[in-house]
Order: structure tokens, then C-alpha cells, then sequence
């Protein structure tokens, strides 16, 4: 496709020029004019599919260019630039059947919407231009009709019973044979080896028309579903079984080299065996499971009869007295480059397997619980947070995410517990809360919560240092808080006594006379 930018003002197409991936859209070459003149004179040569415009310029708006193309039958997209929000241009373009208005400055993101939208509704003209050539009407929503249909199949949607899918076949009014064999090709990307900037919407348009353009010879393939999962973006292609394998495995292999030169990830490529029409559900669930149990085979081709052969003749157990060791000392860095190595070793020997990766998981798991039960911590208090059971979940899935896991838990075990054993800081950090907290109905619990301790220890450690309990602390602290609001307010002492976590009065005022020797009322008189 050609897109082509207007703007009077140059260090902005130059930014809009730079700020897109344009081949992820199928944008192959970008045109740019200065003025609505040089616009005309790049259409008299030959009409872009696209045409970005700045509305303000000097020469000529964008409102002017865009009723000249329609005057000329110029059916392309047309998406607007402009620095003001205003109702009289947004439905002037509107009229004029522009795809959007976008306000300057620009936001990528929604450039990016904008350039999908208009690059699909291209591709909806064109085929609808085609039908009508044809005069084929029957064929106006074949391929959205067919990808529907493989997705409904793939996914269990229509039951696996023939005679249903036949039923679906002849209602959806399809060429299809259910006595055909099929393959299916799966491509998997894990989302940790793509590059943080990409937006993973954009990266599934891109993979999407990447992997139909490779396997298909053209964009946007009705039997080309690409599809996300929690850690990974999968690509699933049916293809009938006369299709010849070694020509798949040419393909994949150069979709693997292609997203490595232009996605910067690897995929890891898997082929079915001949299937049934009935079969491709199951199918492409034993694929997955294939992807999800490779953790040291990515980046190759594969195919559903080979078997990753592990060698775990010799089941490995991780040595817990040695990272046990290592957590007293608190050798963060050495646990952790520990681990690492453990594994290299495991996967340069062939022996790691989901299975050991599981068990290595688990044993580590019971170090870091019992080092933090011996320093009287509370670990689901530290490991209860969303991005933390998130990690734990993927942590068997592969071997990056495990080392993400497992320096998470050993990062905020050594550091919570560095921490807490400074007696002084405990309490500190314990009064803070009380100071913070006071007003609210708080108890011990609530207290040894906050920094991370069981509420014996933190009793024990809080009475060694303060000389008092905890509740004889809070309460001591919420009546130094009456008295002074008894001196600087003319609150009622009901009122006083609820702002200082008091729900009873006569408790208030019982409590204030034992540790002042006076009423509160007398306080006041005293006092004020």
C-alpha cells in the first residue's frame, strides 16, 4: 500500500513519518507534500491507498483536498490531523467520508487505531469491489464467513460430531469437504521475548498478516487465526493434507527468520499430523500442549510425532540444605546466580522437563517459607499481591519466567527480613501505623500485619523496647490526642472521645482519668 502525508509544517511529517511502523499495516512506501498543490500533482501520477492531512495550511485545507479527491471518484481512506476541536470541520470530513479526526498532538496509540481502521476498511472495499466485478454476490462474505467457521471448529464451538459440522458447513453455504484431510500448522511467540514497545494488539494485526503473507502468499487469510493467551500468541493455519510438508517446513522456516528480522522474537513452529475434520479441535489442544511442555526446544519446527526427548533417567532434586545455607547468610546475588546455573546445567544436559521444573519450583518454594517462618514473617502477607501470584502462576511455564519468579521471592524474603530483624525499625514502623491508625478500630493483629510479623513476636519485641503492650501504647497515644483536643477544640466529649477510636465514653473517660488523673471535663477547665 502507499500512504501519503500532508502537512505545511515539515518537522511533523517528519515525526509522523518516523513515529510508525508502517510495513506492521502493509504500508510499503510513504509519500509526503508540503502544500495541497504538491498533494495534486502526486495524484496525477498515481492515487495512494492512503492519505494522512493536516486540515490548517496556508495553500489550500485538508477540507479543500479532500473534496477534490471525491470530485476525481477517489475512494480512498482519508484520516484528518488538526490542532482544533471543531464541529464544523469533524462533519465536514464526516460528509466527505473520512475514517477519522485526530487531534494534534498526536498520540501514537490512536494513530495507530485510526491506521488499522482504515487500512481493514481498505481491504473491505476491495473485496466488495471485487464481488461486484464478479457479480458473485454469494462470495461478499466468504472469507469472514470461513475464518468464522475454522474458529468455531478449532475451538469446540461446533460440536465434534460430523453430521453437526456438515450441518454448519451447509448453513453457512461453504465449499468445504468433510472428507478432506487437514494439518494444522501452529506458530508460537511467548510474550516475554517481544520487545516492550510493542503494543500487543498491533503485534497480533502484524504476526497475523506476517504469517498469511508467508504461508499463503497473501494478507489477511481466512484460514490464518492468530489468537493470545496469558503467556504466549499463538498462530493457528488449517491447511488441507495434499499441502506437502517439506514445502511447510521451507515456509516456517522463514517465517522463523522473518519475525527474528522484523519482530525481533523467535517463534517456535509445530505440524499436525493428517486429521479429520472432526479431529482439528483435539488437535490443535495437543499442539498447545506440546508448546507449553517445550521449555528448552524453542525457536525450531516441530512436528506432532516427534517427542522432546528428555534425559531424566536420574530424577534431580534440588539441594535445599545448600539454598537454605544461602538464605541465612542472605547471599541474594549467589541464590539467585545459583539457580541460574542449576538450570543452564539441566538444559545443557537435556534433563529439564516440565516435571523438574515443577519439583525445582516447589522445593524452593519450602526454603523461602521456611527461612521466613524462622524469623517469625507471615508469607502470604508478602506474596499476596496481584503481580506476585501472576508471576508464581507462569513460573512453570518456562525458564525465564521461573527466574523472574525466583528472584521476585528471594528480593523481598531477604529484604523484608533484613528489615524486620532490626528491632529498633520494627517498632518504629509499629508506632507509625498506630500514629497513622489510631481513630480506627485497630487491634495487635492489625499492627504485626503492617510489618510483617505474627502478633506474638511483635508483643514480645514491642514490650522490650516501649516497656509497654501494644494496646497499653494505643491507648496511651489516643489520649495524648483527646488532650489536646480537649485544649484546642470545643468539641463535645462524645465527640472527642469517637475522633480518638473510642466507641464507648465511659470506657474514654475512665481510661482518661487513669493516665491523667482528671476528668476530661476538668482537663478542659484546667487546661484550655
Amino acid at each position: 500500500m502507499h500512504c501519503l502525508l500532508i502537512d505545511d509544517d515539515i518537522p511533523t511529517i517528519e515525526v509522523l513519518r518516523d513515529m510508525i511502523r508502517w510495513n506492521d499495516f502493509g504500508i510499503m512506501r510513504v509519500s509526503q507534500a508540503h502544500s495541497v498543490q504538491e498533494a495534486k500533482a502526486i495524484f496525477a501520477v498515481e492515487a495512494p491507498d492512503l492519505v494522512i492531512c493536516d486540515i490548517e495550511m496556508p495553500r489550500g485545507t485538508g477540507i479543500d483536498m479532500i473534496k477534490w479527491v471525491r470530485e476525481q471518484g477517489y475512494e480512498g481512506a482519508f484520516i484528518f490531523l488538526t490542532c482544533h476541536e471543531s464541529f464544523d470541520f469533524a462533519s465536514t470530513a464526516i460528509s466527505y467520508n473520512a475514517d477519522s479526526y485526530l487531534t494534534k498532538p498526536l498520540d501514537k496509540l490512536k494513530l495507530e487505531a485510526a491506521l488499522r481502521k482504515s487500512v481493514e476498511s481498505l481491504k473491505r472495499k476491495r473485496m466488495l469491489g471485487e464481488y461486484r466485478k464478479l457479480g458473485l454476490t454469494w462470495l461478499k462474505n466468504k472469507a469472514f464467513v470461513e475464518k468464522s467457521f475454522w474458529k468455531d471448529v478449532l475451538s469446540g464451538t461446533i460440536h465434534s460430531r460430523l453430521d453437526l459440522i456438515q450441518v454448519e458447513i451447509r448453513k453457512r453455504d461453504l465449499s468445504l469437504s468433510v472428507e478432506q484431510g487437514y494439518i494444522l500448522f501452529l506458530a508460537s511467540a511467548q510474550r516475554h521475548d517481544l520487545d516492550q514497545h510493542w503494543d500487543m494488539n498491533v503485534f497480533i494485526y502484524a504476526l497475523s498478516n506476517l504469517s498469511s503473507e508467508v504461508m499463503f502468499d497473501q494478507p489477511g487469510h481466512e484460514r490464518v487465526i492468530t489468537y493470545p493467551t496469558d503467556s504466549r500468541i499463538y498462530t493457528m493455519i488449517v491447511y488441507e493434507a495434499r499441502e506437502n510438508n517439506d514445502q511447510l517446513h521451507v515456509k516456517a522456516e522463514r517465517l522463523n527468520r522473518l519475525c527474528r528480522q522484523y519482530f525481533k522474537c523467535h517463534v517456535t513452529c509445530y505440524i499436525s499430523e493428517e486429521r479429520s475434520i472432526e479431529e482439528l479441535a483435539q488437535a490443535k489442544a495437543e499442539l498447545e500442549n506440546m508448546d507449553i511442555s517445550n521449555l528448552i526446544f524453542r525457536g525450531g519446527i516441530h512436528y506432532e510425532r516427534d517427542h522432546f526427548n528428555y534425559n531424566t533417567s536420574e530424577r534431580y532434586t534440588l539441594n535445599t540444605r545448600h539454598f537454605a545455607a544461602l538464605f541465612v547468610q542472605k547471599e541474594q546475588i549467589q541464590i539467585v546466580n545459583q539457580l541460574k546455573k542449576e538450570l543452564e546445567q539441566l538444559t545443557a544436559h537435556n534433563k529439564l522437563d516440565p516435571a523438574t521444573l515443577h519439583s525445582i519450583r516447589e522445593d524452593f518454594l519450602q526454603v523461602v517459607y521456611s527461612f521466613l517462618a524462622g524469623n517469625q514473617i507471615q508469607a502470604h502477607k508478602l506474596f499476596s499481591d496481584d503481580v506476585a501470584q501472576r508471576l508464581y502462576q507462569r513460573s512453570d511455564g518456562s525458564i525465564f519466567d521461573f527466574m523472574k519468579w525466583a528472584h521476585m521471592i528471594t528480593e523481598i524474603s531477604i529484604e523484608t527480613t533484613k528489615e524486620t530483624l532490626r528491632s529498633e525499625g520494627v517498632v518504629e514502623r509499629a508506632k507509625r501505623f498506630i500514629h497513622q491508625n489510631f481513630n480506627l478500630d485497630i487491634s495487635r493483629e492489625d499492627v504485626a500485619a503492617c510489618v510483617f510479623l505474627t502478633p506474638d513476636y511483635l508483643a514480645k519485641v514491642f514490650k522490650q523496647e516501649t516497656g509497654l503492650t501494644i494496646k497499653e501504647y494505643l491507648n496511651e497515644y489516643r489520649i495524648e490526642q483527646a488532650k489536646r483536643l480537649l485544649i484546642e477544640s470545643t468539641a463535645s466529649i462524645s465527640v472527642i472521645a469517637s475522633n480518638t477510636g473510642f466507641d464507648n465514653i465511659s470506657y474514654f473517660s475512665t481510661l482518661f482519668k487513669k493516665l491523667t488523673g482528671e476528668t476530661p471535663n476538668a482537663y478542659r477547665a484546667n487546661h484550655k
